[in-house]
């Protein structure tokens, strides 16, 4: 792959407005000194640029779908170039051939991706813990239903467990209407007992700044800087937007290009979702920027 630099003024980058001069090679980001001189630059003066942005499916979850490439490009058409996708788990015996069968389903994803387990908070012991921290699987979401499985759960064997692995503890609540006193009561716990979490809650938008660095997923992806991966987007420039750079404005905004380690997978209308481009990413440090 051709390598090139690009120098803009307006770049958004963990949630501020930036200049950027950066050069892509070979997929990833690096210094514009690390390319030879007659490297061609990217003019991007009608956009602004943004790094690639990673979902977690609980908007529109992969596993059992019978349409997953239409689900997926629901995601890429957000701008998004790494989906976490949930593998919910019922059956601790099943659990170690569910896992590899799922990563093996998605080999023809066109984006990359990473897989978290999902499971019922009592079903979550040390042992579960200590495996897919092996695994390098960015955390464990835990499906809290009610205050007894908050109550009955060994949260001492989880805190040893995370001891060694830091893989995070992520609570998803299935009742809206309980949600609001089961989290209050979630934050206790985990000050109490010292148990690894990620600062902010999961949700249908992009994992924010804090979760991506609190769960080792940055800066390798969903940033912009050297040796990560050059993903990034493409955005129409609008005066009123720039001048306004919230949160919500950026998980919402809908790029005009969509790039994936240098390659544009999105262009517009237009589509470029190879299947098999994707890559199953791990955490190579679990839990590396910790939060608890």
């Amino acid at each position: 792959m051709e390598a090139y630099c690009i120098n803009t003024t307006n770049s958004l980058v963990r949630n501020q407005w930036k200049p950027l001069q950066l050069a892509v090679r070979d997929g990833k980001w690096c210094e514009t000194s690390n390319v030879e001189n007659k490297t061609k630059n990217l003019v991007i003066d009608p956009f602004w640029i943004g790094p690639g942005k990673i979902y977690i499916d609980l908007e529109f979850p992969l596993y059992d779908a019978p349409y997953r490439t239409a689900l997926l490009r629901r995601y890429i058409y957000r701008g998004c170039t790494m989906l976490i996708t949930q593998l919910p788990i019922h059956s601790k015996k099943q659990m170690k051939i569910m896992w590899e069968k799922y990563k093996r389903d998605l080999e023809i994803m066109a984006i990359d991706y990473m897989v978290a387990p999902r499971i019922s908070l009592h079903r979550i012991d040390p042992e579960i813990v200590r495996y897919f921290a092996r695994q390098k699987a960015p955390f464990i979401i835990a499906e809290v239903k009610d205050e007894n499985s908050l109550n009955i759960t060994k949260w001492e064997w989880l805190a040893q467990a995370q001891g060694s692995s830091f893989i995070p503890i992520v609570p998803v609540f299935p009742n809206p209407a309980t949600e609001k006193n089961l989290r209050k009561t979630w934050d206790m716990i985990m000050n109490a007992y010292d148990i690894r979490t990620l600062p902010d809650p999961l949700n249908e938008l992009p994992l924010s700044v804090g979760n991506l660095y609190a769960a080792g997923i940055s800066p390798y992806k969903g940033d912009i800087r050297t040796l990560g991966d050059a993903d990034y987007n493409l955005y129409i420039n609008d005066e009123r937007q720039i001048e306004a750079p919230d949160q919500m404005f950026y998980h919402r905004a809908i790029p005009y290009v969509t790039v994936l380690r240098g390659k544009v997978i999105r262009a517009h209308v237009e589509m470029n979702d190879e299947k098999g481009y994707g890559h199953l990413t791990y955490i190579s440090i679990p839990n590396h920027f910790t939060h608890r």
